[in-house]
């Protein structure tokens, strides 16, 4: 047989299937799952890992090991594994998906009855190496390093992937230990080995048994001078338990003399069919592996080297560029009074962003590229295209069909086109529907079994990547036109399952309508105060030096606190602390950890000071002025539709919806967000800030959902309600209740929203942990709506897989089933809070579309600029102020009718921090 290979040998990868699927499943999250519910964070763990194996190390055979039940080892040692679990219900419910994957890609399995995976790769990879291949085992297992040998190498994949991977050889081994591969079932029989229930010598720990094979080497050595060995404490335990351990040895050792049948052709790398292996991944929505699969072996008919791009009607493609095919656009848009529309810019930052062309479908076949800032290449002008293209494009009778409007309309509103309401966005309509990607390239070939190619193909990556205005028309007009004709074709199919749903109103009444409202308010942006900043960045700089001085002073050496390991060594073996988690890497020093061991040394404080205010300074104080467009000079946020589960808006570049409220600190920065009264930046000359807050919109929420009589009752009447809800649950009368009980009231209040137990209680309010508990159990006992409330949200979740909101927006839940105890419990927490968060978030969007409508409608001097979960803030001119926050209040107030009052709190300031209530709320 030919040999290959730098070694000049050919090389075999032996795959411990079980290893690395059990690995996978408990690395990546339960809600990996395709759009119809399936589960598949094993599936998809395994084949990352199995493709990383072949394409790093491009070996030449590939076989998978499986188990087969019970083995001889359970025959010696009945308990042997006996500590574990059965497997999890919804990893089993996969195995059937992984072994469809490797028939598929197909990777003989061997097993042989009564031996495990680790026998057949042990009997294998001897075998093979006698016989002059280069053998390469992956496996989850350390036990497997005992196989290493001059032609066998172990690796042991990362928790997700094959890169972050530790290879063991000889040498690596005997760093690792001290001692060589041989002698591994040795130190298992001494240590034990607790995930297989082996059983080693009690009062020998890893120091030990490893001084001692150091010092006698096997087993059988060290049993024979056993009465030799030192210290007393091991001799002793050799002596007493000395006799169990030749068992336990037999039990680690990997059997390598089994006779294995194994075709090496069949092994062959490559030896699949490119259209089937696709067709499972489209079925499994696993688009970014085919890119990363080996090539196939052609034999007989051509292997395609991809998906089939249209299986049937080819697709008509123009590039727009003369004046006839401009009309001709024009008349096929009027004919089809329905488009899809993308644009090809410079930038992902729409403010910044040059129009380089627009895509438009008017069909699932039919499609036109109009370039207007390509550097080379017949193109017409922009301002011609605008003039003749921009009337139809706005036209209310044509349905327009985008994937990330915001960004396709906030580029063309830059450049002179009409904004108007998108009729449907495929990117929010599959975040609506929960996919678990929602890019236009994996939609197409989830849903529509498209590989569409990708933008990095065009213009490249990393430093050497361009733009897209140096990419030749006749490239990019046929990538372009595919973007538009793969959303023209979505659309029907999750049009369909939305309706399905019952969630079209969803969409159409609110998600589609903000996209509008959202770009306006990201253009708008917010003024800051960059000298006020650049001071307060002098002040913390300062700070932060004098921090890490006295940091130095109390750990007698220059501190990298940027270096978690030099952190831990130093607080919990220099100075002693009691640690806490530990991590795979060593001991945890996040900041949950440090906050538990505040008091308990002065180091501690100075820590924390210095990360929080490292890290206010790096995200917010210094990265502000950077962030400040040259065109306007504003910080521009970009809202994003389709982050949180919940339906709750996030903001990036910068996150503004992160500032911390209750710290001096972050206080300071909020002020420097301030009304702009510059004439040439400036919305309006006498131009003032107006924030409206929702008051407990969440308690509110659950009030009304819930139909607790005392909720109802409580904000109905106005009273405070946390002090209401101390009281009840209490039992004092209304004016006895202390600012402590009304504290730990509030706690629970807004804390039960999130799942809160008594450690979360005992944690966040100090009480002993029995006095929470007592406290949680009373305040069940007194609104048992409230708990049938929550109760009833996890039975249906359990039932149905999701939670919705009032409006119908879902949060796909398939964790509430899982086996996995702490698994199961974050999605009951994530259950309890969805439809009450989701709930306001739906508000608080219908209150924005509501807001800008009247806004326009009455012709205010009022912008909305930011949006912070319950909060808006406009800016408005100041003679506009009276009836502007009127209108603001009254709208938000009404924007959805509960069972209680919904209050609407108004302050204004020249900035964000410097508020007063507003006379009129």
């Amino acid at each position: 047989m030919a040999k290959s290979g730098t070694t000049g040998k050919e090389t075999i990868v032996l795959v411990d299937g079980y290893g690395l699927i059990f690995r996978a499943y408990f690395a990546l999250p339960a809600t990996m799952s395709t759009t119809t519910g399936e589960q598949t964070n094993a599936v998809y763990g395994f084949t990352s890992m199995l493709l990383d194996v072949l394409n790093a190390r491009k070996p030449d055979y590939v076989v998978i090991a499986l188990e087969s039940g019970k083995t001889f080892r359970h025959e010696i040692f009945e308990e042997y594994k006996g500590t574990r679990t059965d497997m999890p219900v919804d990893l089993r419910e996969q195995i059937g998906r992984v072994q469809q994957l490797i028939a598929t890609l197909g990777i003989p399995v061997k097993q042989v009855e009564r031996y495990e995976a680790d026998d057949v790769i042990g009997s294998l990879s001897r075998t093979l190496a006698a016989d002059g291949y280069r053998v390469v085992v992956v496996t989850g297992d350390s036990d497997l390093l005992q196989l290493v040998d001059d032609d066998v190498l172990v690796v042991l994949p990362g928790a997700r992937r094959f890169g972050d991977v530790r290879e063991f050889d000889n040498a690596a081994v005997l760093e690792r230990y001290g001692f060589g591969p041989e002698f591994v079932p040795d130190y298992k029989a001494l240590v034990g080995d607790t995930s297989d229930n082996i059983p080693g010598v009690p009062g020998i720990g890893d120091k030990t048994a490893k001084s001692l094979i150091a010092t006698y080497g096997s087993l059988e050595n060290i049993l024979e001078h056993r009465d030799d060995v030192t210290p007393t404490r091991a001799r002793n335990a050799l002596l007493e338990h000395g006799e169990d351990a030749p068992r336990s040895k037999h039990l680690a050792t990997i059997v390598r003399d089994l006779e294995i049948d194994l075709d090496l052709e069949e092994a062959r790398v490559g030896r699949y069919d490119r259209e089937e292996v696709a067709e499972l991944f489209r079925e499994l929505e696993f688009r970014s592996f085919l890119a990363r699969l080996p090539e196939p072996i052609c034999s007989g008919t051509p292997v395609p080297s991809q998906v089939n791009v249209e299986p049937a009607q080819p697709s008509i493609q123009t590039i727009v560029d003369s004046s006839e095919k401009l009309e001709h656009l024009i008349e096929r848009i009027q004919a089809t009074k329905t488009i899809a529309v993308d644009v090809e810019t410079t930038s992902t930052d729409p403010l910044r962003a040059s129009l380089v062309g627009i895509a438009i479908a008017v069909g699932e076949h039919e499609s036109f590229y109009v370039p207007v800032g390509h550097n080379e290449g017949d193109q017409l002008e922009a301002d011609l295209v605008r003039e003749r293209l921009d009337p139809v494009i706005a036209d209310s009778a044509v349905a327009v069909y985008t994937h990330h409007g915001k960004y396709d309309f906030h580029v063309l509103t830059r450049h002179g086109y009409a904004s108007r309401q998108i009729t449907f966005d495929t990117m929010i309509a599959a975040y609506v529907l929960g996919d678990s990607s929602i890019r236009l390239k994996d939609l197409a070939f989830t849903r529509l079994g498209i590989e569409m190619t990708e933008i990095s193909e065009l213009i490249g990556t990393g430093k050497n990547q361009a733009t897209m205005d140096t990419v030749a028309v006749d490239l990019a007009a046929p990538y372009a036109c595919g973007d538009v004709e793969s959303t023209f074709r979505l659309v029907a199919p999750l049009k369909t399952q939305i309706v399905e749903r019952d969630q079209l109103d969803l969409l159409k009444s609110i998600e589609f309508p903000l996209i509008s409202v959202l770009i306006r308010m990201e253009q708008a942006g917010v003024a800051i105060d960059a000298a006020e900043l650049g001071e307060f960045s002098e002040e913390l700089g300062l700070r932060i030096a004098a921090l890490k001085q006295e940091v130095d002073e109390i750990a007698g050496a220059p501190l990298n606190l940027g270096s978690n390991k030099q952190l831990a060594t130093l607080l919990f073996e220099t100075l002693g602390l009691q640690s806490g988690r530990r991590t795979k890497t060593g001991y945890s020093v996040d900041s949950d950890v440090l906050e538990g061991l505040r008091d308990e040394h002065p180091l501690v404080p100075l820590v924390l000071e210095y990360r929080t205010l490292s890290k206010l300074k790096s995200t917010y104080v210094d990265a502000l002025p950077l962030q400040v467009n040259p065109d306007t000079d504003r910080v521009h946020t970009s809202f994003n539709q389709t982050i949180a589960a919940t339906g709750r808006l996030s903001s990036v570049n910068p996150n503004l919806q992160n500032i911390p409220i209750r710290t001096d600190i972050g206080r300071r920065v909020r002020r420097s967000f301030v009304a702009d009264h510059r004439p040439d930046h400036g919305l309006y000359g006498d131009a003032i800030l107006l924030a409206a807050d929702y008051s407990q919109m969440e308690l509110r929420i659950l009030a009304h959902m819930s139909c607790e009589p005392f909720l109802i009752d409580a904000f109905t009447s106005g009273e405070d309600i946390h002090r209401a809800t101390a009281a009840l649950v209490s039992g004092v009368e209304l004016e006895d209740v202390t600012s402590d009980q009304r504290r730990i009231a509030k706690t629970v209040n807004f804390g039960i929203l999130y799942g809160m137990q008594a450690y979360g209680l005992s944690r966040d309010t100090g009480m002993p942990r029995a006095e929470a508990q007592a406290f949680i159990t009373a305040y069940w006992e007194r609104l048992p709506r409230v708990k049938t409330f929550f109760d009833k949200i996890i039975e249906d979740g359990i039932r149905d897989g999701y939670v919705s909101t009032i409006r119908g927006r879902r949060r796909y839940l398939p964790e509430l089933s899982s086996s996995n105890g702490a698994r199961r419990q974050g999605a009951q927490r994530m259950a309890m809070n969805m439809p009450i968060q989701g709930t306001q978030a739906d508000i608080i969007k219908q209150a924005m579309l509501n807001l800008e409508d009247r806004l326009a409608g009455r012709a205010l001097s009022a912008t909305m600029i930011l949006q912070v979960h319950d909060e808006l803030v406009l800016e408005v001119a100041e003679a506009a102020l009276p009836d502007a926050s009127a209108l603001v209040k009254e709208t938000m107030e009404t924007a959805f009718q509960l069972d209680v009052p919904t209050v609407v709190e108004m302050r204004t300031g020249q900035n964000w921090e410097d508020m007063r209530a507003y006379p009129g709320d």
